[in-house]
């Protein structure tokens, strides 16, 4: 046994140094993939044209959240007339974005006039205050959304599962109940990718939802339908989850904001399809906006009770933060290269801060984020491990499809499924087990060390040293400039060609980080620059202070329709 170890030990030594040895030949494969991936899109898809939003004609819709409830308790405007004038906004961009899953207007304006009456009635015989509406239903009369993953009593909960059609959730998820109790009116809910297990937005159910600022690229997953809508000005307030990066990147691909909360502070609970658990180290639920100044708002209400461990309110004197960058991953096998408009961007940030508050910036390497999908992939596992395999899923837990049987479907243009849920599928049919990680993990533990069980210790090693020294790095006072992603929006189906690309946020749900999505304008192409504000642990008023810094120097949001 001890022979047999050794050499054991001596092959995967000797696959490793082979590894190394071949690295930069792998390099260079990327890099070929990549520009082949973008000549072929470019061709196939580049040509097509693009279709026009409408204009936008009411100046409320370009209104913060903040500002219509302000608005609404000053009652400068009705909450009617808020909710009719996204109701026809929604009317009219969603047949070109397909960003809806299921419209709940009538009980929406129903709601409205409601809090109107109760508003007019209230303040007029003073068993209301303006001071009391503001602290304790601070969204009184603003209509939300939320994507379809996060249940809504008595409307669909299918997550794009063609095979959940007509199911509908039985009770609101923990964040919806909040959002309602501070006085947000439920709207719509949003698409998704299938099962949210993707980052672009496309199903059997609701088909596949458009990029506002050019309809021939994604608008991200799996909160793409959330992302859509609130850039082109079709909902003030929206909700999404985020556990790879489900916020951040439509954030990002769609040019608003996205915040994803450190980890652990808001509840899960009724966010998930199959999952049925109230907290989570990996997931979070948390807002997309327009406007910076609505992100700590909003996260005061989902957080709750857990609010106190924040420091929201604090104020944050920019002049004497601490500002990190790193301009990618370290890894140009696993993730494409990251785009150079991007990085021009970034280090237009670090001019911004080196000129405004006279700080220095200081540029770090940190080499455990190279490892950044094979850390997240283990915490996931860890976290999922009990859960069952796509197979299963995709046919909602009730027997397993025939992954070979769809695959041929989906060739022949009659898929009930998308490629990507299919390629995950017949991955995890492949693996044959599993709990195969989790079972290795079992057998270290008694005697014997093998191959795959060592390779887990390890990433458990790796992950736990980047969260240390992330932690020790950030502190109390600094925040990381990181890539929100390595490319700009890709065109409709290409993520499928570079699968790994959404380790950008990934990696931070894997270490519980807060991370803030910040457009920063557009590039010459006409789609979203932005980088990814990172914090400390429970260091969310650190990363939102700076995007809302960087709204003022860049300018933020850029609406796609024209303004009249």
């Amino acid at each position: 046994m001890k022979s047999y170890m050794q050499s054991e030990c001596i092959m995967w030594w000797l696959v490793g140094r082979v590894v190394r040895l071949i690295w930069p030949l792998l390099q260079v494969v990327r890099w070929a993939w990549d520009m082949w991936v973008s000549v072929v899109f470019f061709v196939a898809v580049g040509w097509r044209r693009k279709s026009v939003l409408p204009p936008v004609f009411n100046p409320a819709l370009l209104l913060s959240a903040s500002e219509l409830a302000h608005n609404i308790r000053e009652r400068k405007m009705s909450s009617v007339e808020v909710v009719r004038s996204y109701i026809t906004r929604i009317s009219n961009i969603n047949p070109i974005l397909n960003a809806l899953a299921q419209e709940n207007f009538q009980a929406a304006l129903l709601e409205a006039r409601r809090v109107d009456e109760r508003l007019d009635q209230g303040l007029r015989d003073g068993s209301l205050t303006k001071e009391w509406i503001k602290k304790n239903q601070p969204f009184l009369g603003v209509p939300f959304t939320v994507k379809e993953t996060i249940s809504v009593a008595g409307l669909p909960h299918t997550g794009g599962l063609l095979v959940r059609t007509g199911t509908a959730a039985l009770n609101n998820a923990t964040v919806v109940a909040k959002m309602k109790k501070a006085g947000a009116i439920f709207l719509a809910n949003t698409n998704v990718s299938e099962l949210g297990m993707w980052w672009e937005s496309d199903n059997r159910v609701y088909g596949r939802t458009n990029n506002p600022y050019d309809t021939r690229r994604t608008s991200g997953g799996s909160s793409g339908g959330e992302g859509a809508l609130m850039c082109a000005c079709g909902t003030p307030l929206s909700l999404g989850t985020d556990t790879g990066g489900s916020i951040r990147i439509p954030a990002f691909f769609c040019g608003i904001f996205g915040h994803k909360p450190t980890s652990g502070v808001v509840s899960i609970q009724g966010c998930n399809i199959h999952l049925d658990k109230e907290w989570s180290e990996m997931q979070s639920p948390g807002p997309l906006t327009r406007h910076a100044q609505d992100l700590a708002p909003i996260l005061t209400v989902l957080a709750g009770e857990n609010v106190s461990k924040l420091s929201l309110g604090k104020h944050v004197d920019l002049g004497t933060l601490q500002i990190f960058t790193m301009e990618n991953d370290c890894n140009k096998v696993l993730t494409t290269s990251v785009s150079s408009s991007l990085v021009d961007i970034q280090r237009a940030v670090i001019q911004h801060f080196q000129h405004t508050y006279d700080c220095t910036v200081h540029k770090v390497i940190i080499p455990g984020m190279r490892r950044s999908f094979q850390i997240w992939q283990e915490k996931f596992s860890e976290e999922y491990g009990d859960d069952t395999p796509m197979f299963q899923k995709l046919a909602d837990n009730k027997g397993e499809i025939n992954v070979w049987t769809e695959i041929t479907r989906a060739i022949l243009g009659r898929a009930h499924h998308t490629l990507p849920s299919l390629a995950q599928a017949a991955l995890d049919k492949l693996a044959g087990e599993v709990k195969f990680l989790k079972d290795q993990k079992k057998v270290f533990l008694g005697k014997e060390i093998t191959p795959v069980s060592r390779t887990v210790i390890q990433l458990e090693t790796q992950w736990k040293t980047l969260q240390m020294r992330l932690q020790r790095l950030l502190g109390e006072t600094g925040v990381l400039l990181y890539p929100s992603h390595s490319t700009l929006a890709p065109y409709h189906s290409e993520s499928f060609f570079r699968p790994l690309n959404f380790t950008y946020t990934a990696i931070f749900n894997a270490l519980g980080f807060p991370a803030t999505q910040v457009p920063l304008g557009l590039a010459p192409n006409g789609v979203p620059l932005g980088v990814q504000v990172v914090g400390g642990l429970y260091q969310d008023h650190l990363t939102i202070s700076v995007a809302a810094d960087l709204e003022r120097a860049f300018g933020g949001w850029v609406c796609p329709s024209k303004i009249l």
